[in-house]
């Protein structure tokens, strides 16, 4: 690693690794050329993607959390955020950075569906219905809309 100094070196070399499939080694090569003074946001997201290939959410979710300190209008790195916080069961998190998402990005369609997802697992149906909603006037083709239509209420709960 201290032969490839320049952060473009390091991760090109963090890349290499990681299209071998070795998360660990790419992870280190993002890591050196952050600290290299590489482009936070490209390598971040590098980070985190890595780190969610190789299973290791809790660790993805610190280097984002990490930037977003820094970068909070980030809508992308705070979907991802969300997204992880789903799989590793933090509902409430999850709900909150989709939220924040949603209102500096209300053309997202992923996180509308996401948050679809998440108010319908948690029973607030309409809440859900909602999001569905949107999600379907976003992309009312888009590759999840079948299921989208197919959790719209059809009448509004007593």
């Amino acid at each position: 690693m201290r032969r490839e100094s320049t952060p473009s070196e390091l991760e090109a070399r963090g890349e290499a690794f990681a299209a071998l499939g070795d998360m660990t080694r790419a992870e280190q090569y993002f890591v050196a050329a952050l600290k290299a003074g590489g482009e936070p946001g490209a390598l971040v997201r590098r980070l985190v993607a890595v780190c969610v290939a190789d299973g290791r959410y809790p660790v993805a979710l610190e280097y984002a959390e990490d930037y977003l300190r820094n970068h909070p209008n980030d809508a992308d790195v705070r979907y991802v955020t969300a997204t992880v916080r789903a799989a590793l069961g933090d509902v409430e998190g999850a709900r909150q950075s989709l939220r924040s998402v949603l209102a500096s990005r209300p053309e997202l369609v992923d996180a509308h569906y996401a948050l679809a997802i998440i108010e319908r697992d948690g029973g607030d149906a309409m809440a859900a219905d909602e999001q569905f909603r949107h999600y379907l006037r976003l992309s009312p083709n888009g590759p999840r809309a079948e299921v989208a239509r197919a959790n719209l209420m059809q009448s509004v709960p007593q």
